[in-house]
């Protein structure tokens, strides 16, 4: 299906299910956020993120009213002026930007405590568990007047939006509202909802961890929706057997990925995310991204390792470091010869935890450069900073692309490198990063703890002939041309549609 095909599919499938009514998509950061300038007016500026990337493409193809969440000051001062939340959307009323607003504190307490890291790190399963984390009496606040205050407010702000409407489209996103869809079912009880988590979803023996309040909280959160969305058949897998584990009144239907429970049906789905295929291409061919491109050419050597990540624990930049000195220090004719780019972005630098690992990721560098660096040419190259143009502009001028994470919802990144690759990259994809399981026939899979068999897979990356790059890459790319961001949509707003009679 080409492009004009797949814009066409989407949006019978978008009017199948609106009708006239608009998408309502709910997630904690919106595709703007505002901040004060000096002279007191407020400023906006472009939301960050993975999701938001993502999301952000949606209004081209349906009318959608986004609600998020007002993070600072300058938005909760901006979520009273609808004029100003207008032009902030370019006086299109393709999107409507709207904010759930609670005092700061709250938000404090649902993001900082409960939401990050608490969540995020239980899901991505990085907790040392015979040490944290410790749920004692200042979680459970965070969870009962933080985390529940936020989904209550943002259950509000999408009720308020739905005003008229006895069946309205929702789509809540993410780990930041699991209860949302309670308090929205309590009032609109024939509302469609769906909820999609971005971010992995781990076996029930982790949720066992947690305290029962909380993991039953999320739990009859989900089931208040009427679809439930994953971005892989594991981790739709996962949430089934955590739901058998632990909501002892449901039935789970395995076969139909269904759970029934009470006079409720819920549908349990996975929908691998993806990009979009011509505004990534737009940007790596932008005149900025080429020219970025040509300088980095200059100050590398013959063939180029890239990687592209938030500098976080779960993205496993550490082991990847030292796969890379075990390369070099294995093969000393590739001493000079190559030159590892790796471009990381600032991520939750208010978490001691990232600190710490920036700083320990800095070092690997700095010794590893010592260790092998010679006159003119250093192996490692890092660039610390948020430019997504000059991240892409090394995607398309890389041998070989590394993504190797512990665990990983999707990683777009890898999606990302396919499509812009100017030199027939070869991707070496972490067997546990969601995004492996649409692309393990092209890649060369890692098991992201295994230092010694990912050096071997940079090493076979880079002697692969030609013919087998082009062959992996060109597979590569229609899969992702295939299922790219608008067949991620439409899929779940045809499952809505199966069920909006």
């Amino acid at each position: 299906m080409n492009a004009s095909e797949a814009d066409t599919a989407l949006g019978v499938a978008a009017a199948t299910l609106l009708g006239e009514r608009r998408l309502i998509i709910a997630t904690n950061r919106g595709p703007v956020t505002f901040a004060a300038a000096a002279d007191g007016s407020l400023r906006p500026r472009r939301g960050s993120g993975g999701l938001v990337t993502a999301l952000g493409q949606v209004g081209r193809h349906v009318p959608v009213t986004w609600v998020a969440a007002a993070m600072n000051e300058g938005d909760r001062r901006a979520a009273v002026d609808p004029k100003l939340l207008r032009q902030a959307a370019g006086d299109d009323d393709a999107i409507r930007l709207r904010f759930a607003s609670v005092e700061r504190a709250v938000y404090e307490q649902a993001y900082n405590v409960i939401a990050n890291p608490f969540l995020w790190f239980l899901q991505h399963q990085m907790w040392n568990l015979p040490e944290r984390p410790v749920i004692d009496a200042g979680t459970m606040r965070a969870w009962e007047r933080g985390y529940l205050v936020v989904n209550e407010a943002f259950a509000s702000a999408v009720l308020a939006q739905a005003r008229g409407d006895r069946r309205p489209r929702i789509m809540l996103h993410d780990y930041h509202l699991y209860t949302a869809a309670e308090s929205i079912r309590r009032a609109r009880p024939r509302a469609l909802l769906s909820h999609f988590t971005h971010i992995p979803w781990p076996p029930s023996s982790i949720w066992q961890n947690i305290a029962p309040t909380i993991r039953l909280g999320i739990a009859n959160g989900l089931l208040a929706n009427d679809v439930v969305g994953f971005q892989t058949e594991r981790y739709a897998h996962n949430f089934l057997r955590m739901i058998e584990s632990f909501v002892p009144d449901a039935t789970v239907d395995y076969d139909a990925r269904i759970v029934r429970r009470k006079r409720r049906t819920t549908r349990v789905r996975h929908y691998p995310i993806s990009i979009d295929v011509e505004a990534t291409r737009r940007v790596a061919g932008s005149r900025a991204a080429r020219r970025r491109a040509d300088q980095l050419l200059g100050g590398t050597r013959e063939r180029v390792i890239v990687r592209v990540d938030r500098l976080e624990p779960s993205k496993n930049i550490l082991r990847g470091f030292l796969a890379y000195e075990a390369l070099l220090q294995r093969h000393a004719r590739m001493r000079g010869r190559i030159t590892f780019l790796a471009f990381l972005v600032p991520s939750r630098t208010g978490l001691s935890e990232y600190g710490d690992y920036g700083r320990k990721v800095q070092n690997s560098v700095d010794r590893i450069n010592a260790r092998f660096g010679l006159a003119g040419w250093r192996p490692i190259q890092l660039f610390y900073e948020n430019d997504y143009a000059q991240a892409l502009a090394g995607l398309s001028i890389a041998d070989v692309v590394l993504v190797n994470p512990l665990v990983d919802g999707m990683n777009l990144v890898a999606k990302e490198a396919v499509i812009v690759s100017d030199r027939d990259a070869v991707l070496v994809l972490s067997e546990t990063a969601g995004a492996f399981d649409q692309m393990a026939d092209g890649a060369l899979p890692v098991a992201p703890a295994d230092v010694v068999g990912t050096a071997d897979a940079l090493a076979a990356a880079l002697a692969m002939p030609v013919e087998e790059r082009r062959r992996r890459l060109a597979a590569l790319r229609r899969g992702v041309e295939d299922e790219d961001v608008t067949w991620w949509l439409r899929r779940q707003l045809e499952d809505l549609a199966e069920i909006s009679d």
